[in-house]
């Protein structure tokens, strides 16, 4: 009798995984930016990557935010999440951030600033080798990459100026609206707008580096914009001193008598205390007592 034993090969499909970089963005740093003569500032971004399970994230922690660090930068903190079924790391990390025409860093997603006529123009940027080397990296670690259908870039912009700005927007999902055409957005001071790129911005980034989806024209009060004040200068300025006023000086050289409040002059404080004292000794008894204070 012969035997014969089929061997069926089974092809691992291994999921791709989420892959989602969200920039914090204050208007002041834009402005910080258009006056630097360097390179560019960097700013912070969270990156939220999907691990295969809670265990899994813990463990390869570490290998994960060396791939991450080579392409964003070190991270400032990570942790790892899970929500429902998926489990994500969580890590914040340096982002580019440079004026357009200077040399670019070549990192996975970044943000070139130019001024013009029209205002300030903000433009998210992708270096597709950066991604794929990123890919390839992780795959050889995770058995599992991000695809670029799997990247969501999120640009949170905050207005922490005190003049409102009238700004423009394109090609993206402002606070989940779609914006497929300029779109006038007004920012009033404090107001945060969180920008997602579409499909169709985030895919013609990847194949041509760049595309400007906002743009800030100018303040509703005619600023220019370098006379904004910002509301963060107030904090970077430590209060004054503070230093006694010459009431409160005169209050030092005032006995305890002529600082009491006119009010408690006219109150009986023995006689109060005595009915303190009673009602403290009827409560611990358990007899009811209805008595007031006498004012008190």
């Amino acid at each position: 009798m012969k035997f014969r034993i089929l061997i069926v090969l089974i092809p691992l499909w291994f999921a791709a995984c989420d892959f989602q970089a969200t920039i914090e963005l204050p208007f002041s740093h834009v402005i910080r930016v258009l006056q630097s003569r360097g390179e560019g500032i960097p700013a912070t971004a969270e990156i939220r990557m999907e691990m295969a399970g809670l265990d899994a994230c813990n463990e390869k922690k570490g290998k994960a935010l060396e791939i991450l660090s080579r392409y964003y930068g070190e991270s400032e903190s990570s942790r790892c999440i899970q929500e429902g079924v998926s489990t994500f790391l969580i890590a914040r990390v340096p982002l580019a951030v440079s004026r357009k025409g200077l040399v670019r860093d070549k990192k996975i997603t970044s943000i070139l600033i130019e001024q013009n006529e029209q205002g300030i123009q903000l433009r998210v940027a992708m270096d597709p080798g950066s991604f794929q080397r990123m890919q390839q990296e992780m795959m050889d670690a995770f058995f599992q990459k991000p695809e670029i259908e799997d990247l969501m870039v999120l640009l949170r912009f905050h207005n922490d100026g005190k003049s409102s700005l009238i700004s423009k927007a394109r090609f993206v999902y402002v606070d989940d609206k779609p914006m497929p055409m300029d779109s006038k957005v007004i920012l009033d001071p404090g107001r945060t707008i969180e920008v997602r790129l579409s499909d169709v911005a985030r895919d013609y980034i990847y194949s041509n580096g760049s595309l400007a989806v906002l743009s800030i024209e100018k303040t509703v009060d005619g600023k220019a914009f370098t006379e904004i004040e910002f509301m963060q200068a107030d904090k970077a300025n430590p209060e004054p001193e503070s230093r006694p006023t010459d009431l409160e000086d005169k209050g030092k050289d005032e006995t305890a008598e002529t600082r009491v409040d006119p009010r408690l002059k006219e109150k009986d404080f023995p006689e109060l205390e005595q009915k303190i004292q009673e009602i403290i000794k009827k409560d611990a008894l358990g007899t009811p007592d209805s008595k007031d204070l006498g004012g008190m």
